[in-house]
């Protein structure tokens, strides 16, 4: 695969992330993780253009639930009839309140809803988290092992929100709750991750029956920008890589076992820094195979990485993807098809133009063939129209966000672009067999500079309920939106 002048990289790279001094006045550009800072710069914006209604092509609505018009919706994840909303915010040091993006009470947290009659949901609690943080990816399962096997349990990721991260009085990390009864959820630990980073910003969850132990994939992205007076010269104090591997076996008492990062465990970035906004050193988002055995770690320009974890305290690279000079990386999620051993992945991409030598566009799918994870090849790759670029400026943000694979479909939450449904049969070639945009919505939550992107879709998450066959969707602004693929 392809490969760089590591020591020159580095050296560019440590110019270019070099943050502030630990003491130094917090700022956006040091506070804030990369969609954040797009978030807030179309804070500013009021989208006058590009579809204000709704539209559906093979899909209708069974249900929604605005969820008591809080705004800030994040991710969503479903089970046993109870779907959970995660909740976004961070802090702006610009102008204003540092907090006015931060949920507070009464309606920050993990919103749960009961839609076991799909056409009538019902909010039934939430999944409180520390004031001053913010709980945007969220994973329910049943445990199989440990003092709570048979127990329903949450794990969220927590972010610092409602102050600096170098504030070491905001816990930061994930935070785990007793959801058996999704009405009445019971707190039961949370893993501090520590100073200096934001905390865990995504995770999954897989079961790893050959050790009879449970485990979060989560990252902890920044961990490895540099930083004056800290102990370890990084964000992280302790010297960590952004790939946190933490063992909730029993969820009363998590312990992180391992991590890995591209600067410490890989000697230096796995690609250069390009396009619009060059980083080979952020870690996104961390995605399991079936057997827990490996992990697929998004790290912005450096790929796709895949990590052998069958030893849970030893990380072992085996490979990665490569970005071509003209494209511009910004590896952000992925899902893994286990069977075929494909990876469809997402670049979260906002710059329609990002130079002459970069193509234009914005984020896509892609899909990556992972029989040699130290040989990985691209096979196939889809975007949607109003991803290529050539539509109206101020529309809307029309990247892909989160993909989810489910036997040969794959669903995928595209912000302004909706839910778009793929076949992928034929993983060179996927199509387009439906697709859902929500109407445009303002954020409901007041006063009005906080209305950030509003009139514009904002599709954050999706599911799939195979049991009830309903897809369930995340919009920033209007809430819960459930939904039947129709052909």
């Amino acid at each position: 695969m392809r490969r760089f002048g590591l020591a020159i990289t580095l050296a560019a790279v440590i110019v270019l992330l070099s943050a502030s001094a630990a003491l130094a006045p917090p700022t956006n550009k040091n506070e804030l993780l990369k969609d954040e800072q797009h978030r807030l710069q179309q804070s500013q914006i009021l989208y006058q253009r590009g579809q204000k209604a709704a539209s559906a092509f093979n899909m209708e609505i069974v249900g929604q639930h605005d969820l008591g018009g809080r705004g800030f919706n994040a991710d969503v994840w479903a089970h046993e009839g109870f779907a959970y909303i995660g909740h976004w915010g961070f802090t702006d040091w610009a102008q204003g309140s540092k907090t006015r993006f931060c949920p507070g009470p009464p309606d920050n947290g993990v919103a749960v809803v009961d839609y076991r009659d799909p056409a009538n949901p019902q909010l039934v609690s939430r999944l409180v988290n520390p004031t001053g943080t913010s709980a945007e990816d969220v994973v329910v399962f049943t445990a199989r092992f440990g003092p709570l096997a048979g127990r329903d349990i949450a794990a969220a990721g927590l972010q610092v929100c409602g102050g600096s991260r170098t504030d070491e009085s905001f816990p930061r990390g994930l935070m785990l709750w007793d959801v058996t009864n999704p009405a009445a959820p019971v707190q039961l630990g949370l893993l501090n991750t520590g100073c200096c980073t934001r905390g865990v910003h995504e995770l999954e969850v897989e079961h790893r029956p050959d050790l009879s132990r449970t485990f979060v994939y989560a990252s902890v992205p920044t961990s490895e920008y540099t930083e004056e007076g800290s102990p370890s010269g990084y964000r992280d104090e302790q010297g960590r890589g952004d790939f946190r591997l933490i063992d909730i076996t029993n969820p009363a008492a998590p312990v992180e076992v391992s991590d890995w990062g591209v600067l410490h465990d890989a000697g230096g970035p796995l690609g250069p820094g390009q396009g619009c906004d060059p980083d080979p050193v952020y870690g996104h988002s961390a995605e399991p195979s079936a057997d827990g055995k490996t992990v697929f770690l998004a790290y912005w320009d450096s790929g796709f990485v895949a990590l052998d974890v069958t030893d849970p305290t030893t990380p072992v690279l085996l490979g990665d993807t490569d970005y071509a000079p003209d494209e511009d990386g910004d590896a952000h999620s992925s899902s893994y098809d286990d069977a075929r051993r494909l990876l469809f992945t997402a670049d979260e991409d906002f710059c329609k133009n990002s130079g002459p030598d970069i193509e234009r566009g914005l984020g896509y799918l892609r899909v990556y063939d992972f029989s040699d994870p130290a040989d990985s090849v691209q096979i196939g790759e889809y975007r949607t129209p109003n991803s290529l670029g050539t539509g109206t400026p101020g529309s809307g943000d029309y990247s892909i966000h989160n993909p989810l694979v489910v036997g040969t479909t794959l669903y995928a939450s595209w912000y302004s672009d909706g839910v778009r449904v793929l076949d992928v049969s034929d993983p060179t070639n996927p199509t387009e067999i439906a697709y859902f945009v929500p109407p445009a919505g303002h954020n409901p939550v007041k006063p009005p500079q906080r209305s950030t992107l509003s009139q514009t879709p904002q599709v954050w998450g999706v599911y799939y309920d195979a049991e009830r066959d309903l897809v369930l969707a995340s919009d920033m602004n209007t809430g819960l939106w459930i939904m039947r693929v129709t052909a």
